[in-house]
């Protein structure tokens, strides 16, 4: 396990993950800040919401690409064989890479946590618990992107779906609000909300990301927006039984 956790962050040095990605946030960075400043009112607190969602889609896009094409590398140069043959289940294959990919996130999350102290958000319990909900959207979308990756044999398909369901995930609020605006014209018509219904279960069943990094807990407190609880539960949750799913899809194939 500890030689999985090695050699995934030693190909991210190696990838120049860590580099690109802060060179990329500082030039984000700048260009967010500048794009605030150009707002009529509520400057800093336009400057800190461009920010944070800015840099928080970086590091996830960042993370995406890296997960998804390491897990094909492996698989092309038949690495994963050689990982496999030692004394280490499946399961804790698994989980180590899982391991090694979050210590990736963690790292990687200190960018637009360092952005954000630049900007001095003037709530700090605020900027605390995004941090907090920002780690572990990363946790999780490490997860997804290592378990579509292993069921997929395309680099670029595990990549597009991955952020398919990310995006989905993240406007699911959006949708909901959508259709719930919808619902007394529907009954008045006479029309059936199926859209409404349809969504509700797709809701049910996807990670709802749009309770993750609420920009409102940089700019009015962290009782602003929806409470940790619904992010920690969903998090912990879905990371499990994206590892468990994984799990299970490694063993049904044959090396």
């Amino acid at each position: 396990m500890k030689a999985m956790f090695r050699y995934v962050l030693l190909t991210a040095l190696r990838d120049r993950l860590f580099a690109v990605l802060a060179l990329l946030a500082l030039c984000l960075f700048v260009a967010t800040w500048i794009l605030g400043q150009a707002s009529l009112v509520e400057r800093e607190a336009a400057s800190i919401a461009l920010a944070a969602g800015s840099l928080r889609t970086l590091v996830v896009l960042g993370l995406v690409v890296f997960i998804c094409f390491h897990v094909q590398r492996l698989f092309d140069s038949r690495e994963i064989e050689a990982l496999l043959a030692r004394p280490m289940g499946r399961g804790a294959f698994v989980l180590a890479y899982w391991l090694a990919g979050a210590a990736v996130a963690c790292l990687l999350a200190v960018i637009p946590v360092a952005g954000l102290l630049l900007l001095q958000p003037p709530s700090t319990g605020g900027l605390l618990l995004w941090s907090g909900s920002l780690l572990l959207e990363c946790l999780l979308v490490v997860a997804m992107a290592l378990t579509i990756s292993l069921a997929m044999d395309s680099a670029v398909a595990a990549t597009l779906a991955t952020l398919a369901v990310y995006t989905l995930g993240r406007e699911m609020g959006f949708l909901l609000a959508i259709t719930s605006g919808q619902a007394g014209a529907l009954q008045a018509t006479g029309a059936v909300g199926w859209l409404d219904i349809l969504l509700q279960g797709v809701a049910a069943l996807v990670v709802r990301l749009d309770l993750f990094g609420q920009s409102d807990w940089l700019v009015n407190g962290p009782d602003a927006g929806f409470g940790a609880y619904w992010f920690v539960a969903q998090g912990v949750v879905y990371t499990a039984l994206l590892l468990v799913v994984a799990t299970v899809d490694l063993r049904k194939r044959k090396f």
